[in-house]
């Protein structure tokens, strides 16, 4: 089989400087030059004119996956995408090129949203394209990170060592949004189930306190809760049943559509922030990818204001993705990350600490990992504690709702009995 353009670059030992001499000591520079930007990509393949863009703009829009393969299949998830660079990097170390490489990754993943993807990628290479610009072609899959560090790979070599990285990468997304939706189950759940509870007694079992209310109504001054419970069941007993199931469909739907207007969800995710123990898990959370996306960033060569920007766009919470965008025109400019930080009020001291001493010694990567296995350890600890924490609080509301139905259908027969019992009544 002849050689295949795009294969060579596999088959060439990693150069002196490429990422497989990272391991030892780190080629991090605390603060590049404005030029260093695009230091990397003439290496990589000659600037293309402004029809070859165009055209390749075309090509990109006319591919990625059709409406069928959306529907059948969804969308690829990071566990595929850790998987596939994975058995991808494996091949590629075992010296099979990378035709027969996407050709057997092809069948693994058929029947999954990837395994089409797969397919054109593997066409694209066959044309003469290198990885970077097939996988370009699949922007709904491969985003501007992984992109960039495929770039990077191909021009230094060492491509199936940044697959390896990315796989750790994916592989780490993918358990920090498990931990998450497994922090929000228990809280949704229990919240449903106490709004239709509260449906069903006041739908069913307020009229009946409703009735007997009204009767000693007739003989003495009802209290404030008894008043009040006496309304809600008119409301409910005229026809506004139908209040409950609007709020319980409704109000989850409404937030849902303001959360993706982008005032919204800056609004809300400030909110989300703020409070006491959500926000604490959503801050260290969006810490985690932080500094797991910097450092395999760094590590891959990829120079740090370009690290900054694909960074932010890894990240979820609109405060801190806006500090990090903010912060490359100040890198450029030659301030240290540490000190911009810092300013923004973003992140936990611990963070800038570690971020200080590894741009002193020279090793911001290394540092940059270690700091992200340790807040996925936490996370992990606060998810598991998560429901400890909801449970109490749902319980003193259920209490603090079944208090105020006694305290307004018993009050006024007590208040009876009193006056009954009384010499004057």
């Amino acid at each position: 089989m002849s050689p295949d353009p795009a294969e060579g670059e596999f088959r060439n030992p990693p150069r002196a400087g490429g990422p497989k001499g990272r391991s030892e000591k780190s080629t991090f520079h605390p603060n590049p030059a404005p030029k260093q930007d695009g230091a990397a990509r003439p290496k990589s393949k000659p600037a293309r004119s402004a029809l070859d863009a165009e055209t390749g703009r075309a090509e990109r829009v006319a591919e990625g996956p059709k409406w069928w393969e959306r529907i059948l299949f969804g969308r690829v998830s990071s566990g595929q995408l850790a998987q596939f660079c994975r058995q991808f990097s494996a091949y590629l170390h075992a010296g099979v090129d990378i035709i027969r490489s996407l050709s057997s990754l092809e069948q693994q993943f058929s029947g999954t949203a990837l395994g089409p993807v797969l397919g054109r990628m593997q066409v694209s290479v066959r044309k003469g394209m290198t990885l970077e610009e097939a996988m370009a072609k699949e922007p709904q899959v491969f985003g501007p990170m992984f992109l960039s560090m495929i770039r990077v790979a191909e021009s230094y070599g060492g491509v199936p060592e940044r697959l390896k990285a990315l796989a750790h990468h994916f592989e780490a997304r993918q358990r920090l949004i498990r931990q998450a939706r497994s922090a929000m189950i228990y809280p949704v759940i229990v919240l449903m189930i106490a709004g239709c509870v509260i449906a069903l007694i006041s739908v069913f079992l307020l009229p009946l306190f409703a009735a007997t209310l009204r009767d000693i109504a007739g003989r003495a001054q009802l209290p404030f809760a008894s008043q009040a419970l006496m309304s809600f069941s008119s409301f409910i007993q005229m026809g506004g049943w139908w209040v409950f199931p609007i709020v319980l469909i409704g109000a989850p739907i409404a937030l849902i559509k303001f959360y993706g207007t982008s005032p919204g969800k800056a609004l809300m995710d400030r909110l989300v922030l703020l409070m006491p123990v959500f926000g604490t898990l959503c801050r260290k959370l969006d810490v985690s990818r932080f500094t797991r996306t910097l450092s395999v960033l760094l590590e891959a060569g990829v120079d740090m204001g370009t690290s900054l920007d694909l960074t932010a766009d890894v990240l979820v919470m609109t405060p801190i993705r806006n500090s990090i965008r903010k912060a490359r025109s100040k890198i450029v400019a030659g301030r240290e990350l540490s000190s911009i930080l810092g300013e923004s009020n973003q992140f936990f001291p611990d963070v800038l600490a570690v971020v200080k001493s590894g741009e002193e010694t020279g090793k911001l990567p290394e540092s940059l990992i270690h700091l992200a296995d340790d807040y996925d350890e936490q996370v992990t600890l606060m998810v598991k504690n998560l429901g400890q924490l909801v449970q109490p609080m749902v319980i003193v509301l259920l209490g603090g709702l079944v208090l105020f139905i006694i305290l307004a259908v018993f009050l006024p027969i007590i208040q009876m009995w009193t006056s009954l019992a009384s010499p004057g009544g």
